[in-house]
């Protein structure tokens, strides 16, 4: 683990403007949706579907998103454990932080994505990111959510972008 005198949930700043990892997230959440029933019977059909039902900025191709959230999964699985997976593009997608956000996807049923810990996954959490440190830090930040029970157990709830927003703001950290 890596030695730090920062607390454990604390991020470094993010292109110098000082955001945590959990504001990062927020932000994106903020800007981005919820998604229910999301169908596939394995892992690219989940994407496919994902891309196609996404509100995308106007300057994302949503074919080439698909091809490349696609690709990305054929390189090794986006699956975190704990029932998420965390598609996302080795490009930048988004033109610039305006446009980045963060989908949440629930999926119709559960799927096998090839998880570490062989549990299937329930929940995609999309990132279209406006660069490498911004891509980096959502992907991180979620990963350590990811790793707590209490977030784990609020998500399998199938929260509202609301709820989650709310949940989020009121995480200590």
């Amino acid at each position: 683990m890596k030695q730090t005198a920062e607390p454990e949930d604390a991020a470094p700043a993010i292109d110098g403007s000082g955001i945590s990892k959990k504001s990062l997230v927020c932000s994106l959440v903020e800007k981005g949706d919820v998604y229910y029933n999301i169908q596939g019977a394995t892992a690219e059909e989940a994407i496919s579907s994902f891309a196609k039902v996404l509100r995308l900025p106007k300057s994302v191709d949503r074919a080439a998103l698909k091809n490349a959230l696609i690709e990305r999964e054929r390189l090794g699985t986006t699956a975190i454990g704990e029932g998420f997976a965390i598609p996302h593009s080795r490009k930048q997608e988004a033109a610039n932080e305006e446009s980045a956000f963060m989908a949440i996807g629930y999926l119709d049923v559960p799927l096998d994505w090839g998880a570490p810990d062989g549990k299937p996954v329930t929940t995609l959490f999309l990132i279209l990111s406006a660069g490498v440190r911004h891509h980096l830090s959502a992907l991180s930040g979620i990963a350590c959510m990811a790793g707590k029970k209490d977030f784990r157990t609020f998500i399998a709830k199938r929260p509202s972008k609301k709820e989650v927003i709310e949940y989020l703001k009121n995480l200590p950290c």
